[in-house]
């Protein structure tokens, strides 16, 4: 009896045992597995770490290149913008030089028509008073002009023509006026008193002719006194001169 029970006891330890190590073994098992599951499930949620930083780093490059390109894209409207605006301001400048250019361009010729106008306007008025002034002067100029035959009266039986003498042997008295560079003989002619003029030699004076009262007689001329040895028409006047055309009978009746 006693054999029997400790033969049931020890297969009943056996047992016992066996189904503790077989207890142990599945509690093995399953911590392995549970060890497994937790590894695998550590690689996953690792994994998928990687994966959601890989993504948010991913992401972050991603709004990276969008910000780059946001703003790259903001540099290229505001640097379009701005060749746009210095296009523009460019032109508008040309425009202005040109403007500048055309309005100096008037100026200049509007200033060149003002000058030559008053240069026009000077000249015009410097010949018109050098004009005025040679008018003047002109004007100015005179002289006493006088003819006269008076010897005749006292040689009046010598006379050979029926020439009628004057009163007092004057044929013409008058002042008169001359131009710069005028000679006697050309205020003579301006007398209006017949004149016969032969190779710049006056032969006659209002009908009297040399030879008509005596072999010695004709006319002579004197300016201020003196007889010139020239002839009239050499004879330039100065003004306040005093000229006479006097007609000779015999030398020294003068």
């Amino acid at each position: 009896m006693k054999k029997y029970m400790v033969w049931l006891i020890s297969a009943l330890m056996a047992v016992s045992m066996t189904a503790c190590s077989n207890a142990q073994k599945k509690d093995t098992k399953d911590q392995a597995q549970i060890t497994t599951a937790a590894k695998e499930n550590a690689t996953q949620t690792e994994a998928a770490k990687t994966t959601s930083k890989k993504e948010k780093n991913e992401k972050k490059k991603d709004k990276k290149k969008s910000q780059k390109s946001k703003k790259n894209s903001k540099k290229t409207k505001s640097s379009t913008a701005k060749k746009k605006e210095t296009s523009t301001t460019t032109a508008k400048k040309k425009k202005v030089k040109k403007k500048k250019t055309k309005e100096k361009t008037t100026k200049t010729k509007n200033t060149k028509e003002t000058t030559k106008t008053t240069t026009d306007s000077k000249n015009e008025s410097t010949v018109q008073t050098a004009e005025n002034q040679t008018t003047e002067a002109k004007q100015e100029q005179s002289c006493e002009f006088l003819i006269s035959c008076k010897t005749v009266l006292s040689n009046k039986s010598a006379l050979q023509s029926n020439y009628q003498v004057p009163a007092g042997g004057k044929i013409y008295e008058k002042k008169m006026e001359f131009e710069e560079g005028d000679t006697v003989m050309d205020v003579l002619k301006r007398t209006g008193v017949d004149i016969d003029i032969s190779k710049g030699y006056v032969a006659g004076i209002d009908g009297l002719y040399e030879f008509d009262c005596g072999k010695n007689s004709g006319w002579m001329y004197r300016v201020n006194g003196k007889f010139p040895n020239y002839m009239a028409g050499k004879c330039k006047l100065h003004d306040g001169d005093k000229v006479e055309w006097l007609y000779t009978c015999v030398r020294g009746d003068l």
